[in-house]
């Protein structure tokens, strides 16, 4: 049996894991992980691993996503370490050890279920808290020696995440929003076909690019941050004109999501041409708006504007039809929401 047709597609991943950027986050992870283990040896400190423990708390695969998000994770881990050293200061002066170390770990683990913003609170106490003897050092002296190691892990990964940013945050964002936007519209063309897909299969594809949005929502936080890094966004607005095109794609898939449950309330939508050209002008238009995103060209919206503003139009009339009354709203609502895309890649 040839093996041409399973070597090819593994052969496509992992050209496209090298040529995007996808082994970037593993190396990041993996020098500021030796990074902070030979910084903690160089200065004599003991049990290094700590650092290296706080490295694996804040790191994240970007420079945005660490700065961003690991900005929390930074505040957390300092509130738990100084929260632990005001245990081990207590135990030292002659608290009990267990009901210290419980009280303060509980505490900060209630913290950090209101505030998501402490979660890493609880780990760096019990770190700094579980400090035993280590011969010529006493306990406080321990806990303080980790709370350093602590601060080593810490400004390891955010010096690592900064200088090692050529992440492309903002490209991997255009192109995983245009690839999301071309899929939406193949279904968008195949509305008025003869062969639609079932409900359920609509729902698994449905919750697939859901997902994707999530994913495409987070990659936009790291790419608007690390434009305002790098770049130096001059207004607000540019300063979130990645998060604006994922709730913007966000929104046109709901769109689309609407145009697909009014077509299966036809029985045969192919057979009338006002559906038909329906179908037709939002597939264009949103494949227009994918391919903006890749740089080919500007976004033409025309047949859409045209289709959607005669289906308002007869709607404000007297005596439309019940195609024009159903159809208006979600081709107006699709035709704004890639407007808007327009001005926010424009701008």
């Amino acid at each position: 049996m040839s093996t041409t047709g399973t070597t090819a597609p593994a052969l496509q991943r992992m050209t496209g894991f090298w040529r995007h950027g996808r082994w970037r986050p593993g190396v990041q992870l993996a020098i500021a992980v030796a990074v902070a283990w030979l910084v903690s040896m160089a200065l004599h400190l003991p049990e290094s691993f700590w650092a290296v423990m706080s490295v694996l708390i804040v790191m994240r695969p970007s420079a945005g996503s660490t700065l961003d998000a690991g900005w929390d994770r930074v505040r957390g881990t300092a509130i738990g370490a100084l929260c632990g050293i005001a245990g081990v200061y207590l135990q030292h002066h002659g608290a009990p050890v267990l009901p210290t170390t419980l009280g303060v770990v509980i505490l900060l683990a209630f913290a950090s279920a209101a505030a998501p913003g402490l979660r890493s609170a609880p780990v760096a106490a019990l770190i700094i808290l579980s400090a035993g003897g280590i011969p010529g050092h006493s306990a406080l002296q321990v806990a303080l020696l980790r709370m350093v190691q602590i601060g080593i892990g810490v400004g390891v990964a955010l010096a690592i995440s900064t200088v090692a940013s050529e992440y492309h945050a903002g490209p991997r964002f255009d192109e995983g929003c245009a690839a999301l936007l071309h899929g939406i519209a193949r279904r968008t063309a195949a509305l008025a076909g003869a062969a639609r897909p079932a409900e359920a299969e609509t729902e698994r594809a449905n919750a697939a690019i859901r997902a994707a949005l999530v994913r495409l929502t987070i990659l936009a936080g790291s790419a608007d941050l690390e434009a305002r890094w790098w770049r130096r966004a001059a207004t607000a607005g540019e300063s979130r004109a990645y998060r604006n095109k994922a709730r913007l794609a966000a929104r046109i898939f709901q769109d689309a999501v609407v145009l697909d449950r009014l077509f299966r309330r036809v029985p045969d939508p192919g057979a009338d041409p006002v559906w038909h050209e329906a179908s037709e002008a939002a597939s264009a238009a949103v494949a227009s708006m994918a391919n903006a995103l890749q740089g080919k060209g500007t976004a033409d919206l025309s047949v859409l504007d045209r289709v959607a503003t005669r289906h308002q139009g007869h709607l404000q009339r007297a005596g439309a039809t019940a195609s024009n009354a159903l159809l208006a709203a979600p081709l107006c609502l699709l035709h704004d929401d890639l407007q808007r895309m327009q001005r926010c890649i424009a701008a």
